[in-house]
């Protein structure tokens, strides 16, 4: 018997039972009937199998009394809800970027969904499938991450991204159907081989409808502007520090890309570094040492933080960490 070996941050939780709550469950009764251990819940980069979140699924499904129970839980969401992926996405400065990070972060907030970004033409495509480690996938799962993202592209993209038409594996009743028209409000079609949003190509490299100043969550920003105050102070060019600040979730920026961001050559770029009398490599491992402590303290996990500093796995960063600070990166105090 194949054992599913998917899992789910502990961060996600909070959303099922803010709508079980919202719905007349009270959080231990609905934590009891999942077999979910609250202690995780307060445990930094806990996560739970997806057999647990599974179950939870279940006691949403049979507590709402509505059609769609994935489009009614994603309205309690926010994009504190994913952890690193809610937080690099809303700071992206285009779609294409947003979802260029989707698909880099996706397995850190979750396995159990696997996300893929596809063009046709004039169309993109956002599909979503079980995961590899993932089994026996309720469809109310499907639906939450579906809405998610409609969500998101219309945030991001505005208008013009707004899905063009939605496909569906499962066959739909007249009551779902009229639920899914008024969330999505284009084509549907059911039956289909994947679970896909469709939307205008052409929105992918627009300005964000909503920069990263205004799309993070609150903690986030705070957090941002906070860990910049505190490199700004060390007389660093904070033009360069905010231009790596927002390359590092896409892995760690080189001197070339961030001169071609700033669009100045990358010999113009070093010019001006010499008259601060710094040196690129030294903004940029002191810009991940400010803001690792920051993020753990945030609460992001190691792996988390790994990822939003653009190293490129858990073990590059906790060297890094321990050449900073003399300690692992999980003894952050």
């Amino acid at each position: 018997m194949k054992v599913s070996t998917a899992s789910t941050l502990a961060a996600w939780v909070p959303v099922v039972l803010r709508c079980l709550k919202h719905h007349g469950m009270a959080k231990q009764h609905a934590l009891t009937l999942a077999g979910i251990d609250p202690a995780k819940l307060t445990q930094q980069g806990a996560r739970y199998n997806s057999q647990q979140t599974h179950k939870l699924m279940a006691v949403l499904d049979s507590t709402l009394d509505v059609a769609v129970p994935g489009l009614e839980l994603a309205r309690f969401t926010d994009a504190t809800s994913f952890g690193a992926l809610g937080f690099a996405m809303m700071a992206s400065t285009t779609l294409a970027e947003a979802l260029s990070r989707l698909q880099r972060f996706a397995p850190v907030a979750s396995s159990v969904v696997a996300f893929e970004v596809l063009s046709h033409g004039p169309l993109g495509e956002i599909r979503i499938s079980e995961g590899s480690g993932a089994q026996a996938t309720p469809r109310a799962t499907f639906d939450f991450a579906m809405a998610i993202m409609a969500g998101f592209l219309r945030i991001k993209g505005g208008r013009r991204a707004s899905p063009k038409k939605v496909h569906f594996c499962h066959k739909l009743s007249e009551e779902q159907i009229q639920n899914y028209q008024s969330f999505y409000g284009c084509e549907l079609k059911e039956q289909q081989t994947s679970y896909s949003l469709f939307f205008d190509a052409q929105s992918l490299n627009l300005p964000s409808k909503s920069p990263a100043s205004q799309g993070v969550s609150l903690a986030s920003e705070q957090l941002l502007h906070s860990s910049l105050q505190q490199l700004h102070a060390n007389d660093l060019p904070a033009w360069l520090l905010q231009k790596i600040v927002e390359l590092l979730p896409n892995g760690e920026p080189s001197l070339a890309t961030v001169a071609q961001q700033l669009h100045i050559s990358g010999r113009t770029l070093q010019r001006r570094l010499k008259r601060h009398n710094v040196y690129f490599k030294d903004v940029l491992d002191e810009g991940r040492q400010t803001l690792s402590r920051g993020y753990l303290k945030q609460g992001y996990s190691v792996t988390e933080t790994a990822y939003l500093l653009g190293f490129a796995d858990t073990s590059s960063f906790s060297r890094a960490y321990r050449r900073w600070f003399n300690k692992a990166p999980s003894e952050q105090d």
